[in-house]
């Protein structure tokens, strides 16, 4: 990582660097990005997806100007439990605690939405029996929005799908048993095994409101 922010840092001379994903929380591995936020003096927005040692860059460059007004903290939760590694300004400490307030205080869905969203898994797992293209692309578009769903059941904010997986194998291992064989397996069974937990949990849920 140091050849990395060496780079960086003489490529952008940067006030401000967040570094999130799994550089930051050590789980990082030959096939990982490097995922990171830069705060500039000036210039305009920019993306940096080169190589360096190997590593695909995944960094975003930000003046300093778009953190000095009203901004949306929803556009940066991806740096949820980021590491700072540079602050000149304290603009970065300030942005990371806007971030966690604007997590904190989001609103949830409601019961009804989320027996919206249930109903919707299982219809969606209904038309995932066809086996012709609408029926495949309906399985993947299950399997993928049923892990954001899951996590509102599970009252976590969503934050993407690596940590994402992470809490479900961390808090809900039976769950993230029943995800990965439906990711994996490519049967209506272990689809529809999924899914009945999904149904199980919002239950769980609703009893517990009672």
């Amino acid at each position: 990582m140091h050849d990395i922010l060496t780079t960086l840092a003489a490529e952008y001379d940067p006030v401000a660097i967040i570094v999130y994903g799994s550089f930051a929380d050590g789980t990082s591995n030959l096939f990982s990005d490097f995922d990171a936020l830069l705060i500039t003096r000036d210039g305009e927005r920019r993306h940096d997806s080169r190589f360096v040692d190997c590593t695909q860059l995944d960094v975003f460059i930000h003046p300093l100007s778009d953190f000095e007004g009203a901004y949306d903290p929803a556009e940066y939760v991806q740096i949820c439990g980021g590491q700072i590694l540079l602050d000149r300004d304290g603009v970065a400490e300030a942005l990371l605690k806007n971030v966690e307030r604007f997590l904190d205080s989001r609103a949830k869905k409601t019961p009804e939405e989320l027996r919206l969203d249930v109903e919707w898994c299982e219809k969606m797992l209904r038309r995932a029996e066809r086996t012709d293209a609408e029926g495949c692309f309906r399985r993947h578009w299950l399997i993928v929005d049923s892990l954001e769903i899951y996590t509102e059941l599970c009252g976590w904010p969503y934050l993407g799908p690596k940590k994402a997986l992470g809490q479900l194998e961390k808090k809900e291992k039976a769950a993230y048993g029943l995800y990965e064989k439906a990711l994996t397996d490519g049967g209506n069974e272990a689809l529809a095994a999924w899914v009945a937990h999904i149904r199980e949990r919002f239950e769980k849920g609703r009893r517990k409101r009672k």
